[in-house]
């Protein structure tokens, strides 16, 4: 496996990843702009849009036809939050050449259907479709409405909007439904036309390519796109905690409690020793053999699940669990013991061993898949740090006691969110 990097023009940028194991290989658009209130939904409705019909393929059957006809190649979207960005991203499976019967280019005919999704909308009156607008609309208005359905992940977002109130990270990566209702063809348009000129752009290939050829193909497609002075792209991490901790209980005819706890960590990816971090966080609460899972859950059986997950964008750390009304204090008692015990230096060897354990096996795997290389890959390239799996796994095994002592020692609760039923006596 190998990695390069090129700038095919302004801040768009060509990664290969060659691989060639896989029958399948990927490309992956991500278009990068500020996470705003402002832009939010419009990015996220954009990308559904394009895909409902182009130029040559002015609906989603006939896009669906033709991928058919490239043994099956697939084209999809999604978009996500990294930070105070949102990621916007066109991802492309296609069949290695070499495995096709009949001799047809199947990189070639893919990257067709590409640039026609990507590059030549349907449109009326030259803008995007009105019918097409307005039926993804619904399904994003659905989509945003539906959050409140699962309550372990609504009160995880409730935590982030409630700890980074007033920041761009407090926003929702979908928008509002309020946000999307009000969207109309012209706007997304132009809305459209701002992202392609001056979005970085960030290009992923994965697996067994002529990639020499394919980044002259893409480098041909963009050329033809007249850029602007690109977003200023910055993410701001937390730098202390609140003098007084933020305490927020939201009710709802709800039967489990859902607790979720923010904490300042001081430490993000641009400090150098982050991989520490991650195996402190692995050691407090990711995974089965955590202090977390083996003592608030299993030992005292205060809560049906309980877990930690550190965010190193942004310079935080989240604590989760669904527990019994009635085991609110003693939860939160025994969550916060367990990190005075890290704090104290209170963890054997065989904690760390075992956490250790658990992310070189993750790191071990990414070589697995052609989605876990690229979504390696696009995170050192965000972090500008680029490494191997095997580097990132000589960093962890090399994390001391001393270290996660010391870093624990930063940690400091900042949110307390508990959603909560409406008649039960916890506050």
């Amino acid at each position: 496996m190998s990695f390069e990097r090129k700038e095919l023009a302004n801040s768009i940028y060509f990664n290969a990843v060659r691989e060639t194991k896989f029958k399948a290989n990927l490309i992956s658009i991500r278009f990068i702009v500020p996470l705003s209130a402002d832009t939010a939904a419009k990015n996220a409705l954009l990308f559904p849009v394009l895909l409902r019909g182009s130029e040559h393929y002015p609906d989603i059957g006939k896009i669906r036809r033709e991928e058919e006809s490239i043994y099956d190649t697939d084209i999809s979207d999604s978009v996500y939050k990294r930070g105070d960005l949102q990621i916007l991203e066109l991802r492309m499976n296609l069949l290695e050449n070499r495995y096709a019967i009949d001799g047809m280019d199947i990189t070639g005919r893919a990257m067709a259907l590409l640039e026609d999704i990507l590059f030549h909308p349907v449109t009326e009156d030259g803008v995007v479709r009105e019918e097409y607008v307005e039926s993804e609309k619904r399904m994003l208005m659905d989509d945003i409405r539906a959050q409140v359905n699962d309550k372990r992940r609504y009160a995880m977002t409730r935590l982030v909007e409630e700890m980074f109130e007033g920041d761009a990270f407090g926003l929702s990566e979908l928008g509002t439904a309020e946000a999307v209702s009000a969207i109309c063809p012209n706007c997304l348009m132009a809305q459209y036309r701002e992202v392609l000129a001056r979005a970085r752009i960030e290009i992923f290939a994965v697996g067994n390519f002529d990639f020499a050829a394919l980044s002259g193909r893409f480098a041909a497609m963009f050329a033809r796109i007249s850029r602007a002075e690109p977003y200023r792209l910055e993410t701001t991490v937390l730098t202390k905690p609140r003098e007084e901790v933020k305490t927020v209980y939201e009710r709802q005819n709800i039967t489990q409690g859902k607790l979720s706890l923010g904490f300042f960590t001081g430490h993000s990816v641009s400090d150098g020793d982050y991989h520490v971090m991650q195996v402190l966080n692995t050691v407090y609460g990711a995974g089965v053999t955590s202090k977390l899972f083996l003592n608030v859950r299993e030992k005292l059986s205060l809560c049906y699940y309980c877990s930690s997950s550190e965010n190193g964008q942004k310079g935080y750390m989240t604590v989760n669990s669904g527990i019994e009304f009635a085991n609110e204090k003693k939860a939160v008692d025994e969550i916060l013991a367990q990190l005075d015990h890290m704090k104290n230096g209170e963890i054997t060897e065989g904690e760390i061993a075992d956490a250790k354990l658990a992310l070189i096996d993750s790191a071990g795997r990414v070589g697995d898949s052609t989605n876990s290389l690229v979504n390696w890959y696009f995170a050192c390239v965000m972090n500008e740090e680029i490494l191997t799996p095997e580097e990132k796994i000589e960093r962890f095994r090399a994390v001391t006691k001393e270290e996660i002592v010391r870093m624990a020692q930063d940690i400091k609760l900042d949110t307390y969110y508990f959603l909560c039923g409406k008649e039960d006596s916890s506050k």
